[in-house]
């Protein structure tokens, strides 16, 4: 066997059995800790829970005495790869997965992070990806009812969606600096108003859109902070040349590492999030975990989590929707809480959300769906 295709456990545990299921997570991301969460709620509260990254014949976990519950995260990864080919062998593994596990009567519960995948390489191998584990699904998973309605559209039934929350991430990453002492140390002036962007560089998040749109306020007392890691170094060369010449703009154009979040989000003011497509916003949780509210364009889950003063929403068709929002930010004409964005991540704890994961992971063993 070799390493990479080997199961790998991404949390540690000794698991009580609840309900005869044990649930078995299937995710090959490992800076998001969105999975370790989940899996430490689970077993906290006496669910049976372990990690694998990838699904394959040779991964499949052997057969208990228990009913094996496979939670899929993020379908794409389990099959892209640099070429179609590859892409379509690990995708033709991932289905013959799925058919020896429902022979041993598991279930499958799918997450639905993204309803397409972001710079897709495959586009065709995506839909049949998508289709198969949808249609072959016990349970699937969404974070809010704006996705529940996309996916019912594409399955034809709403029946086996289950809308739970994105849980929050309280307590993953170190909190431990003051605002004045996160300014300090990435030298941003204590008095100036500050917006982040933190996240992947990538090109569907409509970072050159922050820098235009944040170009064109009138100079003043503001700074725009941009980190995070390059996906792809042409676009990350471009975002850098973009910036070139700016006092106002600092950028940390490389990973993050987690004790270093806390000083870039306690320096800021607000969290700019310029997507151009989004189905779910880990980086949105992320900024009401640190009591930091955010700007959105008015589009999928945004619509829901800016609500009640947690964010300023834009309509990105607009040529100054983005400017404005930033402008009122500042100004104060579009007043948003940073308690009620910590409030909503108080709110949203991960082991609030573990009934909620109990009854779905039920409800899937109830639907019995033969391979």
């Amino acid at each position: 066997m070799n390493a990479a295709d080997a199961p790998t456990t991404l949390a540690q545990g000794e698991p009580v059995s609840r309900g005869g299921y044990e649930v078995v997570q299937v995710s090959r991301v490992r800076l998001n800790p969105y999975v370790r969460l989940l899996q430490a709620a689970l077993i906290e509260a006496s669910v049976a829970c372990s990690t694998i990254e990838r699904l394959t014949p040779r991964t499949l976990p052997e057969r208990t005495g228990r009913t094996m519950l496979l939670h899929l995260h993020w379908l794409e990864l389990q099959y892209s790869a640099p070429t179609w080919a590859r892409s379509l062998r690990r995708l033709v593994g991932l289905t013959v997965a799925l058919t020896q596990a429902r022979q041993r009567g598991a279930r499958l519960v799918y997450t639905v992070h993204n309803l397409n995948p972001h710079e897709e390489q495959h586009r065709a191998l995506s839909t049949i990806a998508s289709r198969m584990v949808t249609g072959q699904a016990d349970a699937l998973h969404v974070h809010d009812e704006t996705a529940a309605a996309k996916v019912a559209q594409l399955t034809g039934s709403n029946a086996r969606i289950h809308v739970i929350p994105h849980g929050s991430y309280i307590g993953a990453y170190p909190n431990l600096c003051t605002s004045d002492e996160a300014r300090s140390r990435l030298n941003l002036p204590p008095d100036a108003y500050v917006f982040l962007y933190l996240g992947q560089i990538r090109s569907y998040k409509g970072i050159e859109d922050l820098i235009t749109a944040f170009h064109s306020l009138p100079a003043g007392n503001q700074a725009l902070l941009l980190a995070g890691n390059v996906h792809d170094a042409d676009y990350g060369r471009q975002v850098a040349a973009a910036v070139s010449g700016s006092d106002r703009i600092r950028t940390h154009l490389g990973y993050v590492d987690d004790a270093d979040v806390q000083y870039y989000l306690n320096a800021s003011d607000i969290c700019v999030l310029p997507y151009r497509d989004v189905t779910t916003s880990g980086a949105a949780i992320l900024a009401f975990s640190f009591g930091r509210p955010i700007i959105a364009p008015a589009i999928g889950t945004f619509l829901e989590l800016a609500r009640g003063g947690r964010g300023i929403t834009y309509d990105p068709s607009t040529a100054d929707g983005l400017k404005c929002a930033l402008a009122g930010a500042q100004s104060g004409q579009m007043p948003v809480s940073g308690e009620q964005a910590l409030h909503w991540a108080e709110d949203h704890r991960w082991s609030h959300l573990v009934p909620s994961f109990v009854r779905m992971y039920q409800s899937a063993l109830g639907q019995g769906r033969e391979a």
